[in-house]
C-alpha cells in the first residue's frame, strides 16, 4: 500500500475511532470518517487479543491483501480503520474478503455499480 494512503498518526486514528461510525462483525471492525482529500486512508490494527505478533501480522496481511482487492470499487474520501478480531486467523480468505465486502456496503462505501 502506497505511504500516502496509509493512516499512521496516532491522532488522525484516535480520531477516526471517536468521530467516526463503526460496522462490525465476526472478524472484523471498521470504522470510517470522511475526510478532506481525494483518496482513502487507511490504518489495520489488530490487537493483543488477536494473538502474538505472528498472528497479528498474519491477520494485518491478510486484511492489507483484502482491501486491495476491494480499493478500486471503494468511494474516495475516507479515512478507515480496520480492526481485526481473533476468529480471523481461522477462516478462508473468501470469507474476510465477502466479510469487508459486507461491511463496506452497508456503510456506504461501495461505489454504485450500472449494469
Amino acid at each position: 500500500m502506497q505511504q500516502r494512503l496509509r493512516l499512521t498518526r496516532n491522532n488522525d486514528i484516535n480520531r477516526v475511532r471517536q468521530d467516526g461510525q463503526s460496522l462490525a462483525n465476526a472478524l472484523l471492525v471498521l470504522v470510517y470518517l470522511p475526510n478532506q482529500l481525494k483518496h482513502n486512508r487507511i490504518a489495520i490494527i489488530a490487537g493483543r487479543s488477536v494473538g502474538g505478533a505472528v498472528q497479528r501480522n498474519f491477520a494485518k496481511r491478510r486484511l492489507r491483501s483484502a482491501i486491495q482487492s476491494l480499493a478500486l470499487k471503494l468511494n474516495q474520501g475516507y479515512d478507515l480503520v480496520l480492526i481485526a478480531r481473533k476468529p480471523i486467523l481461522t477462516v478462508d480468505y473468501v470469507s474476510i474478503v465477502d466479510g469487508l465486502n459486507n461491511l463496506a456496503g452497508n456503510a456506504g462505501l461501495v461505489k454504485d455499480e450500472i449494469h
